[in-house]
């Protein structure tokens, strides 16, 4: 026997409106089949999520000391890389080593990297676990903005919680343009889960930008935590729009007659195109009942299915 949950509740989801991409044609409406979801976190912005700031630099690793520090070359690293994991321009780094030929670098090189006067002081964060994740790929919006998806699977054999990470933007000369401090949507991730961490940067942006990211933090929970629930997620139908840029998703949440009722439930709706990518997300809240049917929308490109996830508490 299992008891169901309420009536879902609409908290926040994330609807982009003025995606630039042509639609992309999509095959008849499919319908994915009956089973246990990877359960997803929702996205909605995070209310500490600071806003992106003009030309403020953060540091990635290591992090900085009071006075500049080296950095060793490795095999097939290149200056403009190595400026980009630092947080500083490609030509404050040639700046500093004037007899460094960035064309020709040569393993075990070491290179000095300016902190004084470019980096600001980093307050420490959790050494981020093993989790495996993808640099950042953004989507740019109507109003000349951009969305950024970095991708995070947890590939450990407990569940991850606390994920962050840093998403940068640079001109391609290495300039950094603006940058963001992304939160998973949801808390915990569970072992062989993906999430997105997002993050929107408000225009005007350049027409050509690269964008970059670094893990910041994450925290293994104990198997024996009681702080979530695990919830079993049954999808019954996924309708695709037309163009793709659409898919409704119906389904229903289980919960084990030994399992307390959840104050609170989360819903993360992940779409993914034909390619496996992460092209949106979408969060919602229920304060019970089992029942769900949520749209989903891309931020780029059709979507060719979705994945679910959920987080409760006691």
């Amino acid at each position: 026997m299992v008891r169901k949950i309420a009536t879902l509740v609409v908290t926040l989801g994330f609807i982009l409106a003025g995606c630039t991409q042509p639609p992309i044609e999509q095959a008849t409406p499919t319908f994915l089949p009956t089973g246990a979801i990877t359960p997803y976190h929702t996205i909605t912005p995070n209310p500490n999520t600071p806003t992106a700031t003009q030309m403020v630099i953060i540091p990635i690793s290591p992090a900085p000391s009071p006075t500049p520090f080296t950095h060793t070359v490795k095999k097939g690293e290149t200056m403009l890389g190595i400026a980009f994991q630092y947080g500083i321009s490609l030509e404050d780094l040639k700046a500093v080593n004037p007899g460094v030929d960035p064309n020709f670098l040569s393993v075990d090189k070491q290179l000095i990297i300016p902190i004084s006067g470019e980096i600001p002081e980093v307050m420490p964060t959790p050494t981020p676990v093993p989790v495996s994740w993808k640099q950042p790929v953004c989507y740019r919006t109507g109003d000349g903005g951009a969305w950024c998806i970095l991708p995070v699977k947890n590939q450990q054999e407990d569940s991850v919680e606390n994920i962050s990470a840093w998403i940068g933007l640079f001109t391609p000369e290495g300039e950094i343009i603006a940058n963001q401090v992304a939160y998973a949507p949801l808390n915990q991730l569970r072992p062989g889960e993906s999430i997105p961490l997002m993050s929107y940067f408000t225009p005007p942006l350049p027409e050509k930008f690269e964008a970059h990211g670094e893990l910041l933090s994450g925290l293994t929970v104990a198997a024996d935590d009681a702080r979530y629930l695990n919830l079993e997620v049954v999808l019954e139908n996924v309708v695709f729009s037309e163009d793709g840029g659409q898919a409704t998703v119906s389904g229903e949440v289980v919960l084990p007659d030994s399992v307390p009722m959840p104050s609170q439930i989360w819903y993360l709706i992940i779409a993914y195109d034909i390619s496996g990518n992460m092209v949106g997300a979408r969060k919602w809240e229920s304060n019970g009942g089992t029942h769900f049917e949520v749209p989903v929308f891309s931020l780029g490109g059709a979507i060719d299915h979705v994945e679910v996830l959920t987080e409760a508490r006691p």
